[in-house]
């Protein structure tokens, strides 16, 4: 009974890549455009189900500190705790990092091939 409990959930907690899959990479395919495409699409995937698992390791500290009787299981659920806040600061802080990475740079999924690459004119009327 426990086996289709943990199968059921582990089912379910994917089901948000359905929605997740219908962003298509419009770049042409070996260009570096459609390599950062792809990237992006993994990292938007990933982050939510590492969000979600640092939450429910957050939870469970949070139950096992409030269950616990004796004064090691209770440092073990304050650990859990801490390095669950930890977890979490750490991965939205990088999300966010790419995030204004991604607005810096002009690099989005929606407006492919904008990428330009900086140089120097050399003569005084040519513009790069």
């Amino acid at each position: 009974m426990k086996k289709k409990f943990i199968v059921l959930g582990s089912v379910l907690s994917f089901a948000p890549m359905l929605a997740f899959a219908q962003t298509v990479c419009t770049t042409n395919v070996g260009t570096i455009d459609w390599l950062l495409c792809r990237v992006g699409d993994l990292l938007n995937t990933v982050v939510p189900v590492l969000i979600a698992l640092g939450v429910v390791y957050f939870i469970w500290g949070v139950v096992t500190y409030v269950v616990a009787g004796d004064e090691e299981a209770k440092k073990t659920g304050r650990d859990r705790m801490i390095y669950g806040i930890i977890g979490l600061v750490v991965i939205v802080s990088i999300w966010g990092l790419v995030s204004i990475l991604k607005s810096t740079f002009n690099l989005s999924s929606s407006n492919p091939g904008t990428v330009q690459v900086p140089c120097i004119p050399i003569p005084p009327n040519v513009t790069c």
